[in-house]
């Protein structure tokens, strides 16, 4: 597949689940990032799948409540949604999605749960002494580390197993993408980076000038979208989109403008992205380096899935003696770095279940993220959100 594929190739149709899953995306930014000057990198696709698993093991009530928190509308093709996702997802070399669940020794899951878990999540399943909580948080972790190339460590901690644990649902997400056009490490200086509009540190900042889709929006509140293809000239999979607000100090605008909204978000985003215009562009774009940890348990019930987490919860479906069951945390630890080479990113998420179009320009044109901005990693044909990021502070950098 050739470079043209920018213009001519259509876009594959999402699934229903790719329009809920960016839609959730929009929540998860805007309740943990939006308004906070402070760098983030979440994936909304980790957390989705986690609980896409408890929901697989739910029933009635505690089902409404947990598909309306996912942005899900249609159901009935969901687990075959999940299950083609996770197929595409991982025939290629550069994503890794691993879903496995601990459960208590004498717990028994009902055959239907887990054949379906294997079938529609690829997920493994293990046995855990959840009494031994220390060994059992060394066990849970070795798995996470080992699937996300040790870029995430020590997600469980003793404190989140107690006697009541029953099970714990995880789900491990691994990305390594080489850009398209890689930045040449000779072009990197050291810059200022504006923290506000008028107060800068000196970063590394790489230099590239090669043909990028962009889009633009003029004014203030504008801003310029940047596609940084992953993979080679033949063929590309996955790609990051860096929206660069005009103003220094426009992050906080450009994210209301995006994230506190009733517009759908999965199609404001697919708006924008598959209608940018190719041109040579001259970049310059810092490396940074951010590792997030996130307790998202305020934010599920936020969104309608408070009942998951009481004892009026229904997981029936997922065991065999229909042991009450519901949620008592939901975890997630990401980590992001951005270099001349490509991107590593990677994240894990745990829920513990307790009993109980403008013209293109005809010459090169800049741009410079030298100020806040954001960025989402997602598949380049359907449009699969996998992380989205904010960098805003100075610890994402290496400050020279």
């Amino acid at each position: 597949m050739s470079l043209s594929f920018f213009f001519n190739t259509p876009k594959a149709p999402n699934s229903p689940l790719t329009g809920a899953i960016n839609d959730f995306t929009k929540e998860v930014y805007f309740d943990l990032a939006a308004n906070f000057q402070r760098n983030a990198i979440i994936s909304p696709l980790s957390l989705h799948m986690a609980l896409g698993l408890t929901l697989f093991g739910s029933k009635d009530e505690t089902s409404y409540a947990i598909m309306k928190g996912l942005q899900i509308k249609n159901p009935d093709t969901l687990l075959n949604d999940y299950k083609n996702i996770i197929e595409q997802l991982t025939k290629s070399p550069e994503l890794k999605v691993a879903n496995k669940i601990y459960f208590r020794q004498e717990v028994q899951l009902d055959p239907n749960y887990e054949t379906g878990a294997l079938q529609y999540f690829n997920s493994a399943l293990g046995k855990v002494d959840f009494n031994q909580s220390q060994s059992a948080a060394d066990q849970i972790n070795m798995w996470v580390a080992k699937q996300t190339n040790n870029t995430i460590n020590n997600l469980i901690g003793p404190s989140n197993i107690t006697s009541d644990t029953m099970l714990l649902l995880i789900n491990a997400i691994y990305f390594k993408g080489t850009w398209v056009n890689t930045f040449k490490r000779n072009n990197t200086k050291n810059k200022p980076f504006y923290l506000t509009e008028t107060h800068s540190i000196r970063v590394p900042m790489m230099y590239i000038k090669e043909e990028f889709i962009m889009q633009v929006e003029a004014g203030d509140e504008g801003f310029a979208m940047l596609e940084l293809p992953y993979g080679t000239k033949q063929e590309q999979r996955f790609s990051m989109h860096i929206f660069l607000p005009n103003k220094r100090s426009g992050l906080a605008v450009l994210e209301k403008k995006f994230f506190q909204t009733n517009e759908s978000f999965a199609d404001k985003f697919g708006n924008i992205v598959n209608n940018g215009f190719k041109t040579k562009v001259e970049v310059t774009l810092p490396r940074f380096k951010i590792t997030s940890f996130w307790n998202m348990t305020n934010l599920c019930k936020k969104l309608g899935m408070g009942v998951a987490f009481t004892p009026s919860a229904d997981f029936s479906q997922m065991t065999l003696n229909n042991s009450p069951l519901c949620i008592s945390d939901v975890i997630q630890k990401a980590f992001i770095e951005v270099n001349e080479e490509g991107t590593v990113a990677s994240a894990a998420t745990a829920v513990t279940m307790l009993f109980a179009g403008p013209r293109v320009p005809e010459k090169p044109i800049t741009f410079i993220a030298d100020h806040p901005f954001f960025v989402t990693i997602s598949t380049t044909n359907t449009r699969d959100i996998l992380f989205v990021a904010k960098v805003a502070g100075s610890d994402a950098f290496e400050i020279k």
